[in-house]
């Protein structure tokens, strides 16, 4: 049986904040802080010159469970629920979504890490992403 992490302490994970890029399969995946502490991501991919993937994702607390909500294109929405935390790493589970059923975060220096699988570990697809705001300075207020 499932149970999801509870968490007593606040869950930080300022680390997945920024732009996130991989040239292999040219993708990019974006994540903001919001003034309420949530953080909304945007990620797409790119085939053939044409957005071939796209979606909107959420990490709020939901009830005192820290939770993690997918909008893929084409698709309905999915709803994971904290597992697993440490420093630089979350996992979120929804064992009754039919994939994926977990969704991993890790981040190792200005590498972005994602892992999504079935809750046994098969049918594994591993995702590694750049900083892509490695050597941008940006100073001051942006003006419209």
């Amino acid at each position: 049986m499932f149970t999801p992490l509870a968490h007593a302490q606040p869950v930080d994970l300022d680390w997945l904040v920024g732009c996130w890029e991989s040239y292999e399969n040219y993708s990019k995946e974006v994540w903001v802080k919001n003034p309420d502490g949530s953080l909304l991501g945007f990620s797409a991919s790119v085939e053939s010159s044409e957005i071939g993937f796209y979606e909107l994702l959420y990490i709020r607390e939901v009830g005192g469970t820290l939770t993690y909500t997918a909008h893929p294109s084409g698709q309905s929405s999915a709803v994971f629920v904290l597992s697993e935390t440490s420093e630089r790493r979350v996992v979120f589970e929804n064992p009754s979504h039919d994939y994926p059923q977990r969704i991993a975060y890790e981040r190792i220096e200005d590498s972005l890490t994602a892992v999504i699988s079935l809750m046994n570990g098969e049918q594994q697809l591993s995702f590694v992403q750049e900083n892509c705001d490695r050597g941008m300075k940006i100073e001051g207020p942006l003006e419209p």
